[in-house]
């Protein structure tokens, strides 16, 4: 249940109680909740919240003749928020982890979300932040800067199936190019943020990098989302989002220390692991983005091989050969 759908719960209970002052049962509030929200819980999970309003001092009675419940002290006022020092300390890393993203178009708005959620904290809770956080540290990827109104018009034309028209800059050339899209989905990875689109002058999918729009404007046309569009088909969630490599059963071969700290994570959902007994390991998962798979086998230097696709194999091979040539 989402932490939305609580408030909402000890809202409902709270305006129940206090104004209604019908000694509603557990199952009337959860019937009333279901009519004015449209969610059912359970009267067992109605129980546990009036528990948990107990918890930080609602003053609720259960009436026997009556059969419901009803505040004993009608002054008593539910907290903007409920948060333990632990929720606080979640909060505080992911500000932290934030801090990564300041070049970012929404990191203002989510810095503000987090100074209200820690303004409506009840009185009675008293955390020290900095205690909490001091001995935390989070190091984030370096964040690309977005030129600024890019990611409002973006995400307004995709809110309202309005085409826009942009000037992009493709890596290594000078000049921009001038194109107009259907933006269908915006993708964060590695500190970049990028929009996959139906170009019109391509007619096809197209992903364009945030930070190399130059301008971008929502025109008066609308479109109409392709129904065979699938984000899944652009992107990887452990390795990135790039257009136009097929998926392929990989296969890499780790040794030495390596073996021994690949293990240590999920790299990607759909991996195997195969243990050897000369100490290596096999890591085996399916892909659309071979090429990211190359700058993270690389990462490990000589403790790691690709064996499987062939064609992985022989474009690292070539790859690491003209890198060895810089340092000859």
């Amino acid at each position: 249940m989402s932490i939305r759908s609580i408030m909402q719960r000890f809202a409902y209970i709270d305006n129940r109680l206090r104004y209604r002052k019908d000694y509603p049962s557990a199952r009337m509030l959860a019937e009333g909740l279901r009519e004015q929200y449209g969610e059912t819980p359970a009267v067992r999970t109605i129980q546990r919240d009036i528990e948990k309003l107990r918890d930080r001092g609602a003053p609720i009675e259960y009436d026997p003749t009556r059969h419901g419940y009803f505040y004993t002290d009608e002054n008593w006022q539910l907290p903007g928020i409920v948060l333990t020092e632990g929720d606080l300390m979640g909060l505080m890393v992911a500000d932290r982890a934030l801090v990564g993203y300041r070049n970012s178009p929404f990191y203002d708005d989510l810095r503000s979300v987090f100074d209200r959620l820690t303004r409506q904290l009840p009185q009675t809770v008293t955390v020290s932040s900095d205690d909490l956080i001091a001995n935390v540290s989070v190091i984030t990827d370096p964040v690309t800067q977005i030129r600024e109104g890019i990611w409002t018009c973006i995400r307004r034309a995709m809110s309202e199936h309005r085409s826009i028209a942009i000037e992009y800059r493709a890596p290594g050339y000078a000049d921009t190019v001038a194109r107009i899209v259907d933006p269908l989905h915006l993708v964060g990875h590695g500190g970049e943020w990028y929009l996959l689109c139906w170009s019109h002058h391509n007619k096809d999918i197209r992903i364009f990098a945030l930070n190399r729009i130059r301008k971008a404007s929502a025109r008066a046309e609308t479109f109409t989302r392709p129904a065979e569009f699938s984000v899944e088909r652009y992107i990887d969630p452990a390795f990135g989002v790039f257009v136009g490599e097929e998926s392929a059963d990989v296969a890499v071969r780790f040794f030495g220390e390596a073996a021994s700290k690949i293990p240590e994570r999920t790299w990607h959902p759909g991996q195997t692991v195969e243990q050897h007994d000369d100490g290596s390991i096999t890591v085996r998962f399916r892909t659309n983005q071979q090429s990211q798979v190359l700058f993270w086998v690389s990462a490990w230097g000589p403790n790691a091989e690709i064996l499987e696709p062939p064609e992985l194999r022989a474009n690292a091979a070539e790859w690491f050969r003209a890198t060895a040539g810089r340092y000859t």
